[in-house]
């Protein structure tokens, strides 16, 4: 399971061609690829049939799932009005400062924004009960208890991919919104991104098991290489 900001793009957010072959690559040798990421569901429909991924989509940090890409949404329980309430609230202490993304709109359970002129740390002190996350590229407001290790979790104990353990499955990530991840399945590599500050860094090297030798999209396909040759192709 794969991240995509950071994980497969270059350090300028573009595509990595070398990630986009070697995940290809993975799926030509049998092995199951699946995205989860905080982009939305469509991008991820669009970048899975792109790669020509099998296995499931997570989209918004674990808010939404399927267990294919031409698979139904499930339904995880999760709902976006706390986040939306939340984000009003925000606009309403910090006029100006809260400026929302466009693709909120394609969004069902998370708020995506940026600041402006005002602290992060400033805004981080007038939350409420709110999950928040810095992903490096964007900061999302979501419900508590949803995270993407949970949802993978989910989706191996209870829909459909029960035939599977977490020891049989490899993370692959390179940010905080990551961790959940790292901390949940014992086989988990870091692709380092440098995009993070030295204590966003620290805290996802603490809990990932094996760090990639380069950045981005050309750590990914190190570790699929692999990946790949250890299975023969």
């Amino acid at each position: 399971m794969a991240d995509v900001d950071g994980t497969l793009t270059d350090e300028d957010g573009s595509e990595s061609p070398a990630a986009c072959k070697t995940v290809r690559r993975l799926e030509q040798c049998g092995i199951t690829v699946g995205f989860v990421s905080g982009r939305h569901l469509s991008n991820l429909e669009a970048l899975a049939q792109q790669l020509e991924i099998s296995g499931p989509i997570i989209a918004e940090n674990g808010a939404v799932a399927k267990l294919t890409p031409d698979g139904e949404i499930l339904d995880l329980g999760y709902s976006r009005e706390p986040a939306l309430k939340e984000l009003n609230r925000l606009k309403q202490l910090f006029p100006g400062a809260i400026r929302e993304r466009e693709d909120n709109a394609e969004r069902l359970v998370d708020v995506v924004f940026f600041i402006d002129g005002v602290a992060h740390s400033v805004v981080r002190e007038q939350l409420g009960d709110i999950q928040y996350y810095d992903s490096g590229y964007v900061l999302h407001l979501m419900e508590r208890g949803i995270s993407k290790g949970r949802t993978l979790l989910r989706l191996l104990n209870e829909m459909g991919y029960q035939d599977l353990s977490p020891t049989e499955t490899l993370v692959i990530g390179d940010s905080p919104t990551d961790i959940s991840l790292f901390e949940l399945f014992p086989y988990s590599v870091l692709i380092p991104n440098p995009r993070l500050t030295d204590t966003q860094r620290r805290a996802v090297e603490r809990v990932a098991r094996y760090v990639s030798d380069l950045f981005c999209g050309d750590g990914f396909a190190e570790v699929a290489i692999h990946i790949a040759m250890a299975r023969g192709c």
